[in-house]
């Protein structure tokens, strides 16, 4: 080797030194010292997909729809992933460990310059096969599933001139079998007047539409008492007091964590929070302490910025919190921020997040997705790998993404959550902005399990699954839409149980007042409600 050979490699050799030194620097500036992983015998493994996102991130927001959809009723979910500009929407159907493209031309045809944010799923028409909601920068769109293909239409409704709408979630508020929607709009980009604005009546106009009885639809927004004009990410249908009636949560940017208690006659009533001035943007639900009661996580900027380029308008006298926000359901509509005791909180900028037991030892996780598009080269640092928070015995939580094989350094927006290969143990697809689609198999392991398989239609919504051990010991889950951002999830309702293998019954109550009881189900089963 001559003179100059070796020194271009230590030229080379320093220059790789000051990068990585120069990408700490950074990570730490920004965001402070790197938290260690927790330990985990979670694993997964990643397969390979057939669909790549085109984002424009000055012509469109950014944003993209994920949605679990079982087309052909053979109980293993295909994914519906929206197109951006440029782009059409995709369907990905789950075939030899890979996710392969299903041939869907003309079904969701969409102008280029049309980006599809946000899409949830339900048996809409009472025909036995899986429908879409699909929101664009153009509308709301509803696609029938004929069995053949889709076949859509643009749903009529009073959406404001400024208004986008970025995502749709479910309810039967009213209980006659039809589907309702609460659609979440943004303001449109030509109207954007800032990002920071906190105090002034600024941003887009939510709609909650109840269904006429054949898919066409009313606005109730401001006769329920739902009206609001502020930018609005996404929303979140559940029954948060067991009562048989679905409750609305909202997550608005530049503002609040909004809950409206619904009151059973078409009218809701905005309830008090333990929370400040802040950017949620997805919303998790699950019952993480395992006392009955559905609980709820907000992904927020986190530590990313500093204060002064987030607090936009907001006085000295308000307060901003930065951090992701855990409410701990405690009864009667009385909520606790635990997210800062729980280790929950201090995270990089989030957006769709879900939260499922992905190791079945009968405590709740969540998966977050995570990105700044406004960082030239980010994906290149260790910045945002999308974090899988893993809770342990003493209900905190310990990043383990990079442990279990899941960490996403790419312009993460969204996740659905399914069992693609029916193992029980739940997998995870990450929709990446202008990247690759990623799918991640779950390899398992020893604890049991069992799986509620709830059918995708109206009725189930809201439907309330107590599973009781012989041990007195219960867990509690629901069918909802539209957890995370833009996405729906699996209607597998899913329990992990650890070591545990006797279970005394499975109680199911729908809001419709029907109850399915199941006594002595097998661990490491599914139920199948259809049968029911």
């Amino acid at each position: 080797m001559n003179k100059w050979m070796k020194i271009l490699l230590i030229v080379i050799g320093l220059l790789i030194c000051v990068g990585f030194f120069f990408t700490k620097i950074v990570t730490y500036v920004i965001q402070g010292a790197e938290q260690e992983q927790g330990e985990t015998d979670l694993r997964f493994s990643e397969i390979s997909t057939e669909f790549t996102h085109q984002s424009d991130f000055v012509a469109a927001l950014p944003f993209m729809a994920l949605s679990a959809i079982d087309i052909d009723n053979d109980n293993v979910d295909e994914i519906f992933v929206g197109g951006g500009i440029g782009q059409q929407d995709s369907l990905q159907k789950y075939v030899n460990n890979t996710l392969v493209r299903i041939p869907s031309e003309n079904w969701f045809d969409k102008d280029d310059n049309d980006p599809t944010y946000g899409a949830s799923s339900i048996d809409a028409n009472s025909d036995g096969l899986v429908d879409l909601f699909v929101t664009r920068s153009s509308g709301v769109y509803f696609y029938e599933n004929t069995g053949a293909g889709f076949t859509g239409k643009k749903i009529d409704f009073p959406l404001d001139k400024k208004s986008l709408p970025l995502s749709v979630s479910f309810a039967d508020i009213n209980n006659d079998g039809a589907v309702d929607l609460y659609v979440s709009n943004y303001i449109r980009p030509e109207y954007v007047e800032g990002e920071t604005i906190f105090n002034q009546e600024y941003g887009g106009i939510s709609n909650l539409l109840l269904n006429n009885g054949d898919n066409t639809f009313t606005d109730i927004t401001k006769a329920s008492g739902v009206y609001e004009q502020h930018n609005t990410f996404t929303a979140v249908l559940v029954d948060l007091n067991n009562n048989g009636l679905s409750d609305l949560v909202v997550a608005q940017d530049t503002g609040f964590v909004r809950i409206f208690k619904n009151n059973g006659d078409l009218t809701f009533e905005s309830i008090k929070l333990p929370v400040t001035y802040s950017y949620p943007m997805g919303i998790a639900v699950s019952d993480y302490n395992n006392d009955g009661l559905m609980d709820l996580y907000f992904s927020n900027v986190g530590k990313t910025l500093p204060d002064f380029l987030v607090r936009g308008d907001l006085t000295k006298q308000q307060t901003l919190n930065k951090d992701y926000i855990l409410l701990e359901n405690q009864g009667d509509f009385n909520f606790k921020d635990t997210a800062l005791q729980n280790n929950a909180a201090k995270y990089g900028f989030g957006w769709g997040l879900v939260s499922y037991d992905f190791n079945n030892d009968t405590l709740a996780d969540y998966l977050i997705t995570q990105n700044y598009i406004r960082f030239p080269g980010v994906e290149h640092l260790d910045i945002y790998p999308g974090n899988l928070l893993q809770q342990y015995e003493s209900t905190t939580f310990k990043p383990v993404e990079k442990v279990a094989g899941i960490s996403n350094k790419h312009f993460g927006v969204t996740t659905v959550v399914s069992d693609f290969n029916q193992d029980g143990w739940p997998d995870a697809v990450i929709g990446n902005l202008n990247g690759k689609l990623r799918a991640f198999i779950n390899k398992g392991g020893t604890r049991h399990w069992l799986k509620v398989a709830f059918k995708d239609e109206t009725n189930s919504i809201g439907a309330l699954v107590i599973l009781t051990m012989n041990n007195g010991q219960t867990y509690t889950n629901q069918f909802y839409s539209s957890e995370g951002l833009g996405s729906d999830q699996t209607s597998d309702v899913f329990f992990g149980l650890g070591e545990q293998t006797q279970i005394k019954s499975v109680q199911v109550k729908y809001q419709s007042g029907k109850t399915v009881n199941i006594d002595s189900p097998k661990v490491d089963s599914t139920i199948k409600l259809s049968e029911y």
